[in-house]
């Protein structure tokens, strides 16, 4: 059996902080570990992380809760990671000085990110939330985002494609509480209160952690209201969580992931921010009808009788929550596979002959400004030429010692105009993207100059190609009777 490549997490969590990041990452490792060998790595973890983690990562490394970031990710970066690992980050420590320091040790690195706060290196970004775009970040071109519920980093029990909801109507209603495992500010309270001066909720389920500081408070409100069924539930299993949601008919949640997992399961929801990072979620789920302010709890229900209002409210929250993205999440890691064993050369004498063939096949002359075939006798000419001239840069992409493509930087007088071609045996699967990173990255070690690009109007994939890459569109060119989309790229 092929021993399986290494994906490495780093995410911390306590009681002050909470346990999201650690969660999430480790959702994400129960998605991909049947690929890969899961390693965890955090600081300090207690007992009940342990044992979270112990459940789904092939293995932990624990880090000592003092030290600078600095000097940790230089020493993960010498002594734990290695080159064919895949490294995912998921927290606010993780500025680009140490995203500087780990991206070379390793294959690729990801960040979990749903702040958009500081500059990202790495080579790819997810952000589960809705109405983030590109252009809100700061990062390198070559950085590719995932933005999106379709992304959504969940635990499986709460991937459920086809749901039936509870309705909601004039009879006792059965409600869901859950602010987080420590809830410092003690929400769950003033949910519970929410719900208490409602005469149609019947029972309560309310979710904490072993951490949670107002369980006495908490109790005595629940002993002086007995006409409710409250019912406490503490450190549940995502099973026992994802049952609790299903036979609810509302939530009050935070806005965090707790929230999505709702949505995938449960009823009618509505959510607090307890936290600045939530903002985020919460201003999708309440601008997209997904989530009610908890403020708004009893008046929404009451209002929530009519059949055709709980279907159209249940209609658009699955547009959000379809329960496919674990295969979302699946594509962009085998996305990220693709570029394994992918090399790149300078192209060399050796090579004239592979530029030959490149240059006449028929689809790449007629993307070409001049469509005629060429002759060998002015290739070699040409290609000679590009080899002794400084203002040329070839470069031959290799996988696995195969060329499967070239990109050729020429000078020009306002930066360094680019073209490229894919061997016919490896198109339309995505090298085009792959071989332009890869050379672009090459070029940019010793030269900072825009580069600049010239593709036909009719040439949809290579158009796309280069707005992927987070070139700009630049005013189009006429060249004959030929239209070109002009695109740049900032040093």
């Amino acid at each position: 059996m092929m021993k399986k490549k290494r994906m490495i997490f780093r995410a911390d969590g306590d009681l002050v902080a909470g346990y999201g990041h650690v969660i999430r990452s480790l959702s994400l490792a129960a998605i991909l570990k049947n690929k890969y060998h899961c390693v965890f790595i955090i600081r300090s973890p207690d007992v009940f992380l342990k044992k979270q983690i112990a459940e789904i990562c092939d293995e932990l490394i624990e880090l000592p809760g003092n030290g600078t970031y600095k000097t940790e990710a230089g020493r993960l970066a010498k002594e734990f990671i290695q080159k064919e690992d895949i490294v995912i980050l998921d927290g606010y420590g993780y500025d680009a000085a140490y995203q500087s320091a780990l991206k070379p040790a390793c294959f690729k690195l990801v960040c979990i990110d749903d702040i958009h706060d500081r500059h990202f290196i790495s080579d790819v970004v997810i952000n589960h939330s809705e109405g983030i775009r590109r252009s809100d970040y700061s990062a390198e071109f070559y950085t590719k985002f995932y933005l999106g519920t379709q992304y959504a980093i969940l635990r499986k029990a709460f991937f459920v494609k086809k749901r039936n909801y509870l309705p909601l109507s004039n009879n006792k209603h059965r409600v869901f509480i859950n602010l987080g495992g420590t809830d410092q500010q003690n929400y769950t309270q003033r949910a519970l209160q929410l719900c208490l001066g409602n005469k149609n909720i019947q029972s309560i389920d309310i979710v904490t952690g072993s951490y949670y500081k107002h369980l006495d408070e908490l109790k005595q409100v629940i002993s002086a209201n007995k006409n409710f069924k409250i019912r406490l539930h503490f450190n549940l299993t995502e099973k026992q969580m994802a049952a609790l949601m299903k036979r609810s008919a509302a939530g009050i949640c935070s806005a965090s992931t707790v929230s999505y997992e709702y949505s995938c399961l449960g009823g009618m929801l509505f959510i607090y921010q307890t936290v600045s990072n939530q903002k985020n979620i919460y201003s999708f789920l309440i601008k997209t009808g997904c989530a009610f302010p908890a403020a708004t709890f009893n008046r929404q229900i009451a209002g929530m009788s009519a059949a055709a209002k709980k279907e159209s409210y249940f209609i658009n929250r699955s547009r959000y929550f379809s329960g496919n993205s674990p295969d979302h999440l699946r594509s962009v890691f085998k996305q990220l596979e693709s570029e394994r064993d992918i090399t790149i050369r300078q192209a060399a004498p050796g090579d004239l002959l592979t530029y030959f063939r490149w240059a006449n096949d028929p689809s790449v002359r007629q993307n070409a400004v001049n469509t005629a075939s060429i002759a060998l006798e002015d290739h070699t000419k040409w290609f000679k030429g590009k080899l002794k001239n400084k203002g040329a840069k070839l470069y031959v992409i290799e996988k696995a010692n195969t060329p499967i493509g070239q990109v050729r930087l020429d000078k020009a007088e306002n930066g360094w105009e680019v073209d490229y071609s894919i061997d016919k045996k490896f198109r339309g699967k995505g090298f085009g993207e792959i071989i332009l990173r890869f050379a672009i990255i090459q070029f940019r070690k010793k030269h900072s100059d825009p580069v600049i690009a010239r593709v036909k109007r009719i040439n949809v994939a290579s158009n796309k190609v280069f707005l992927r890459l987070n070139f700009k569109e630049d005013k189009a060119q006429k060249i004959g009777r030929e239209t070109y989309k002009c695109y740049s790229l900032e040093g």
